[in-house]
């Protein structure tokens, strides 16, 4: 069952920003642990801070038990006083919550987030980031491992906020959102205390807003309830969710720069926890019926290949043993079993490499790095290497024809550095390709700035 660690400086910030998504990994079987950083002994009106933290606690146990919320940490910071203590200090106690409860998620304010004017939210968020960095590290507060506890990298990272500099998912809680509203009235004295601060700051003003006011008086579920509503349904319109959905908004994420690359080359690995579906490269509704039409039927009997193209067929072996060619173009790899006696035919246009290629944009129908690039390239390789568009020949006499003419110099003007330049060439798996293929062919090896 995997956990989550819930990192709110007061008792209802995890509520009002994330409380929906906790009540829905709550229902699938998640077990959701609420870190409260700070006492909110200063969170009311009228009433002395002895009671105010006895009042706060109880409203946070009834709220959290709405939301699924299975723990409590209590940290018991002063509320409004975070800024005084040492980001060192918090940022230990979250590396050892971290460790102690080796949570797949953490939930936490945003650390970039905008229009944020309360210290706690910032001290807590920034601790919480450093945390995540250095919970991983066997020489960060090693007083830990005497408890038994071990270095641990959390997987994913849901960051809110009041706005969010880089908004990147919205959580589909349609059917969770009543939980929030409920959890949320649960926090009856904080509520209650911010009504009476817009009352001060509109009397400031002139002014008093009636709802503002029987809310104060009153139950404040319908004014809670139209703001988180409205709230959840912008979300859902910015995140195009669908008609009569709603939806939580985060910074959500896992790997970084590496996310894509993991996307392609991670493994699942026996007896590990599924991990929650979110933010999962989707393909294009249509990527198979595509595929279907894009490899022929007689792929394996002819290829047709654009001029630059060709070049690859000099190297295929080692391409197709390379890992970020096998990833890059596993459509192609798993189909194609190119040998000697295929037939190659030189053509105009994109080919079958193309709509595997990672700079082929599916929107515009067209190579993202410029077409005018691609065919003067192509003419000069089949000018080079004496072909003609409709040329037929075996695979076999193609590499020959390569082995003969296309030398390290030559090989590095066609793709190396510059407007020409391949990704595989820099790997060096195209010049091992082509050492190789000389060899087989018995023509004699160059010096890379020799030319034959």
């Amino acid at each position: 069952m995997p956990t989550a660690l819930i990192f709110s400086p007061h008792a209802d910030d995890a509520a009002a920003f994330c409380g929906a998504t906790i009540a829905k990994l709550a229902s699938q079987g998640w077990k959701m642990v609420l870190v409260r950083v700070t006492n909110d002994a200063r969170d009311s009106v009228g009433l002395s801070i002895p009671e105010t933290k006895n009042l706060i606690r109880e409203e946070l146990v009834q709220s959290a038990r709405i939301l699924g919320i299975s723990e409590i940490i209590d940290l018991d910071y002063e509320t409004d006083q975070l800024f005084a203590v040492s980001e060192l200090e918090l940022r230990e106690r979250f590396v050892y919550l971290i460790r102690k409860y080796r949570p797949y998620a953490v939930f936490s304010f945003d650390p970039d987030g905008l229009n944020e004017n309360n210290q706690d939210h910032k001290r807590v968020a920034d601790a919480v980031d450093e945390a995540l960095w250095v919970s991983a590290f066997d020489k960060h507060y090693p007083e830990h491992f005497k408890e038994g506890l071990q270095p641990f990298s959390v997987v994913e990272r849901w960051y809110f906020a009041r706005k969010l500099v880089e908004a990147n998912h919205a959580e589909d809680i349609s059917e969770f959102l009543e939980q929030k509203i409920d959890a949320m009235c649960a926090h009856r004295t904080q509520i209650r205390h911010m009504l009476h601060q817009y009352q001060m700051q509109l009397a400031a003003w002139g002014k008093r807003v009636a709802w503002i006011d029987e809310a104060y008086q009153g139950d404040p579920r319908e004014l809670v309830a139209t703001f988180l509503q409205e709230q959840a349904n912008a979300v859902a319109s910015a995140f195009q969710l669908g008609e009569g959905r709603m939806g939580e908004v985060f910074h959500y994420t896992r790997f970084g720069d590496l996310e894509e690359l993991f996307q392609m080359m991670a493994e699942p690995v026996a007896g590990s926890e599924r991990e929650h579906p979110v933010q999962e490269p989707q393909s294009p509704p249509d990527s198979t019926d595509l595929n279907r039409h894009i490899f022929p039927t007689n792929l394996n009997q002819r290829i047709r290949l654009m001029g630059h193209h060709h070049l690859c067929a000099g190297a295929f072996e080692e391409l197709f043993q390379s890992t970020p060619f096998r990833l890059a173009y596993a459509g192609l790899v798993e189909r194609l079993q190119p040998t000697p006696g295929v037939e190659v035919e030189s053509i105009f246009g994109y080919d079958l490499f193309c709509y595997q290629c990672g700079y082929w944009s599916q929107e515009e129908g067209r190579c993202s790095t410029g077409w005018m690039n691609k065919i003067t390239k192509d003419a000069a390789v089949l000018d080079y290497l004496g072909l003609q568009t409709g040329d037929v020949q075996t695979l076999e006499e193609l590499q020959r024809r390569l082995a003969e003419k296309i030398t390290p110099k030559k090989l590095a003007e066609f793709c190396g550095p510059g407007e020409w330049k391949c990704e595989n060439y820099v790997m060096g798996v195209c010049q091992r390709g082509y050492a190789n293929l000389r060899q087989r062919f018995g023509i004699q090896d160059v010096e890379p700035n020799s030319e034959a």
